[in-house]
């Protein structure tokens, strides 16, 4: 009785931690989204102060300031070309998934991954929210490995940069 009990306030906090996740941490992606149609619809002062809402959210938010540069970067060369602000989702979303595949893309050919071992990883890593373990992110490396004595080195710069991919392109931006 105590187990079925147990269980049953597992299964409850689970799914307080699952809707508490989709509800907060992918919100982000919809309130740049939200500012950035704002910004676009308003005129002179207005959209100063709108632009300045979004500098500040990117500021103050731990979980957006990795994301500052690309979101600026979107609002100065890409916004300006946007005619009907209904199609600023779908553009920010396009950019989106162009700059994380550019991102990935040159992730792997810098340290010699493999693509489709590294995509794995990173599903595995969201999924399980298990940090790799050094020799996982070694398995990755196509051709040769580092010597033993630059396995620890090698390992936690790869670990390091993919950790920082996720933070960057996926934590708060999907959904």
């Amino acid at each position: 009785m105590i187990t079925g009990w147990l269980k049953g306030q597992f299964t409850h906090l689970l799914f307080t931690y699952i809707l508490f996740y989709n509800v907060f941490i992918k919100s982000y992606r919809t309130i740049v989204i939200k500012l950035l149609i704002k910004l676009k619809s308003k005129k002179d002062k207005s959209s100063t102060t709108t632009e300045r809402d979004i500098l500040n959210l990117l500021n103050t938010e731990v979980t957006l300031r990795s994301k500052r540069e690309l979101i600026e970067r979107f609002i100065s060369d890409n916004l300006p070309d946007i005619k009907d602000a209904d199609n600023i989702t779908t553009e920010f979303e396009n950019f989106w998934d162009k700059e994380k595949q550019v991102a990935f893309d040159k992730m792997v050919k810098e340290e010699s991954l493999s693509s489709e071992r590294t995509e794995k990883l990173i599903e595995d890593y969201l999924f399980a929210e298990r940090t790799p373990m050094r020799d996982e992110v070694l398995e990755l490396i196509e051709g040769e490995k580092p010597s033993l004595l630059q396995r620890k080195k090698s390992g936690d710069r790869i670990l390091q940069r993919i950790m920082d991919f996720v933070e960057t392109f996926i934590n708060g931006m999907m959904g």
